[in-house]
């Protein structure tokens, strides 16, 4: 039995419970993808034999909230990354899982008390002046309890729930295993790549039950905003923290959820809100990274001159290549660029087999047409993102996981205002960001510095060539690489054959390079691609040659016997 069928083996029970659960709700067809595992053997014979007759009347998106809440904390937070997520969900969908709260039961008396003294190895006497046992917060895998130091700085201790990481980790090797069963056994589930969005939430649920990486999140932002005063981000005390325990320094000021309330702080309403959102586009586009949940409740406000920022479990990040692609876009949509915009959708998304590019294409433009004719300024960046969304939920793509959030983190941007009874127009602000990303990319030092680095590249490439060659002969003389092929072909039919192959293998693969512009890239044009078109157009010039200078058996034969009548 391999390692799939043992960990779907043993969750068994489970599964069980995920279909009666998904049935009872009126899913049949998520059902049916689970119970595709009964026929290994992995579920038993009873499921729920009708949906709930009280929940017909609810849409989809409500009946799946209803079960993923009833599945439990690792489901609900699952559901809350699928709402960030409406090109694989729909909006509608998107929008009922926003409202999935994911909060558990603080655990009982004396629990948490005991996990940090074990943690930091020393009674809570010892280590605080003051801690109190009950927590003043409990979320989906941790809660949080105030407490003193010795030199009376007020503190907040966060702590795991007991057993949270054994049942996430329980959890997550089942959704690993039933994403790679489904993707490979379900056709239409697997256009909407099942392994990678589970792998993206595992990688976010891990990170969720190891509280050093908060640590490290709160050190790496302090850091980048070392020289802005105004920006506070709570302080940890690494003596005091563990992945099991968090003590950060604790911040107090009024929230961030009405006009009157932050009017009392002494600042103007619409200067906080420009500067929240600045900072956050100087994490995305100054730092590659930002914040993930800029909702008001993780901000606080000291006072008129200082904005905290709360909660740094969930960062995004932005690699490099990856930030040269969201340039590419923003820069093709603010020339009204269709073609080039398509070009970076298409790189980005990298649309299964079978997908109508002519009419993905059509579908952009008219996106474009809609939402993309006026100045930067004056740009609706929802409608830009909910219409792309949909677009590329129509064409059953998937966008990168690093992006979804991105561009969600900007939709909650664009909204940040509204509970203070104020708008901000996020293009404004993108404005001088669009400004300098257009003048850095055509920084003639910036194009000189990767003309150098793509020569480079290919210095290295023709370097290790001739080694690589001779490492081929190398194993072709030791007999650890061999090709043993013995045809006969009087007529050549099969060099024929191979030649055509390789034609047409050739004249796809570099409409396809070309297409997408695989790098290295010259003058807009993929070196790759203008390679394997030239061997395409070669073995085709060969076989027409062949096919014009051959002659077949019969030809032969025929032209022997002419010559022999002439001889008699």
């Amino acid at each position: 039995m391999d390692d799939l069928a043992v960990v779907l083996l043993s969750h068994r029970v489970r599964l069980q419970r995920i279909a009666d659960v998904l049935y009872r709700y009126g899913l049949a067809e998520w059902v049916n993808r689970v119970r595709n595992v009964d026929d290994v053997g992995f579920l038993g014979s009873r499921v729920a034999k009708a949906a709930d007759a009280g929940l017909a009347g609810l849409t989809e998106g409500e009946r799946l909230r209803g079960a993923l809440v009833e599945l439990g904390t690792t489901s609900v937070k699952f559901g809350q990354m699928l709402s960030l997520r409406p090109d694989l969900v729909g909006a509608a969908v998107a929008r009922e899982l926003e409202q999935l709260q994911a909060s558990v039961p603080a655990d009982s008396p004396g629990v948490a008390q005991s996990r940090v003294e074990s943690e930091l190895k020393a009674p809570t006497a010892d280590v605080f002046a003051a801690f109190d046992p009950e927590p003043f917060a409990s979320g989906s895998v941790a809660q949080v309890h105030h407490a003193r130091l010795p030199d009376s700085t007020e503190v907040v201790v966060k702590v795991l729930h007991a057993g949270a990481e054994g049942v996430v980790r329980d959890d997550l090797d089942l959704m690993t295993a039933l994403a790679e069963f489904l993707q490979n056994r379900d056709e239409e589930i697997a256009l909407y790549r099942p392994v990678a969005l589970v792998a993206e939430f595992v990688t976010m649920m891990r990170s969720a039950i190891d509280l050093s990486q908060e640590r490290s999140n709160l050190e790496r932002f302090a850091a980048n905003f070392a020289d802005e005063p105004d920006v506070v981000i709570p302080v940890a005390f690494p003596a005091l923290s563990t992945p099991r325990v968090l003590t950060m320094r604790l911040l107090t000021g009024s929230a961030f959820t009405d006009r009157a309330s932050v009017e009392a702080t002494g600042w103007d309403v619409d200067t906080l809100v420009r500067r929240a959102t600045n900072i956050y586009l100087e994490m995305i586009f100054r730092d590659g990274l930002y914040h993930a949940d800029p909702h008001p409740g993780n901000f606080l406000i000291p006072d008129g001159e200082h904005l905290a920022i709360l909660d740094f479990g969930d960062v995004g990040r932005l690699s490099a290549p990856r930030r040269r692609q969201l340039e590419s876009l923003i820069i093709a949509g603010v020339a009204r660029d269709d073609e080039s915009i398509a070009d970076i959708l298409i790189e980005m998304t990298n649309p299964p087999p079978g997908t109508d590019l002519l009419a993905l294409r059509a579908d952009i433009d008219v996106w474009m047409t809609r939402y993309l004719l006026g100045g930067v300024s004056h740009l609706d960046v929802a409608g830009i993102i909910g219409g792309g969304m949909q677009l590329i939920h129509q064409h059953r793509l998937a966008l990168p996981p690093d992006l979804a959030l991105l561009f969600r983190v900007l939709l909650r941007l664009q909204g940040l205002g509204q509970g203070v009874a104020t708008e901000v127009r996020l293009t404004e602000l993108l404005q001088p960001y669009v400004e300098q990303i257009t003048v850095k990319r055509f920084d003639p030092r910036r194009i000189a510095h990767r003309a150098a680095r793509g020569a480079r590249a290919w210095e290295r490439l023709f370097e290790d060539f001739p080694e690589e060659i001779h490492a081929i002969l190398d194993e072709i003389r030791t007999g650890e690489l061999a090709v043993d092929l013995r045809v006969r072909d009087v007529d050549g039919a099969v060099d024929r054959l191979v030649d055509g192959l390789i034609a047409a293998a050739s004249i796809l693969a570099s409409a396809q390079l070309i297409g997408r512009r695989s790098g290295p890239v010259l003058a807009g044009v993929s070196l790759p691609g203008m390679v394997a078109a030239g061997v395409g157009v070669v073995t085709w010039q060969r076989l027409a040659a062949r096919r014009q200078g051959h002659q077949t058996v019969v030809g032969r034969t025929r032209r022997l016997a002419r010559l022999r009548e002439g001889q008699t």
